[in-house]
């Protein structure tokens, strides 16, 4: 039930939402991106590509996010979550070329999305009507209609069947194309996960939202008799007499 579910969420997508999302953010990139560039040097344009960054950015976060939940969890483990883009100066525009990922991410969504399109188009869609031929012969036989009667490949390949006969060939044709289309689109669902993912995710160091930065590893404390360097001196040898008595004695051999 949940691959049906899957299935039905994935044509949704790729019927209504994927095409038009994907001309929007083309159009919003190359538009924007072309005048940012263009009128960089009086000024205005830095701030135009600025937003042009910005906007092309929620989308793809918006767009992966959704694109991921038509997968099974299986699908998308170990792959990093959009991240988020966390503010940015004018002159980060001209040493991170990390930032205009989210403008090619739309350039090439838009033929991955006219793909889809035309797959969810010919088999889930087109499949789905021819399935149900049989009840469409009903009606329009009501009204004298046969679509078939004269049809040119049905009197050469199905000549011994009958007009009804004929729209149930149709209809197990249909049926095909669904089953088709559910391989058919769970892979371009995946390929367009596994393609894009990695435009939206942050790099290698660096924390969702925020820059990246290094950290020195952490070096294990010396123990602290070799830090203070502490040494123990040798106990006195006792065999040898002391200052006092040594002097002494040569006070008696004077004197004697």
């Amino acid at each position: 039930m949940k691959g049906i579910n899957r299935y039905v969420s994935q044509t949704s997508y790729m019927l209504f939402f994927t095409l038009p999302m994907s001309i929007i953010g083309f159009v919003l990139t190359v538009t924007f991106t072309a005048l940012g560039l263009a009128l960089t040097p009086i000024g205005i344009g830095l701030p135009l590509l600025h937003a042009a960054i910005r906007a092309a950015h929620g989308m793809m976060r918006f767009d992966l996010g959704l694109q991921r939940e038509l997968l099974a969890p299986a699908a998308v483990q170990g792959r990093p979550e959009p991240a988020e883009l966390g503010s940015f100066r004018f002159r980060d525009m001209f040493t991170q070329a990390r930032l205009y990922a989210p403008l090619l991410y739309w350039m090439m969504k838009l033929p991955l999305a006219v793909f889809q399109f035309a797959s969810a188009v010919i088999f889930p869609l087109c499949g789905a009507c021819m399935m149900i031929s049989p009840a469409v012969y009903i009606i329009l036989a009501r009204y004298g209609i046969d679509l078939y009667h004269d049809d040119l490949v049905m009197n050469v390949l199905l000549t011994e069947l009958t007009d009804y006969q004929r729209y149930w060939v149709v209809s197990g044709i249909g049926l095909v194309m669904v089953l088709i289309g559910l391989g058919v689109l769970n892979g371009l669902a995946k390929a367009a996960v596994r393609l894009l993912n990695g435009l939206g995710a942050a790099p290698s160091g660096q924390a969702s939202g925020g820059t990246i930065r290094e950290t020195a590893p952490i070096r294990e404390a010396a123990p602290i008799s070799e830090t203070l360097m502490i040494r123990e001196e040798p106990a006195a040898d006792s065999s040898y007499p002391s200052l006092d008595s040594y002097l002494r004695g040569k006070e008696e051999a004077f004197s004697g």
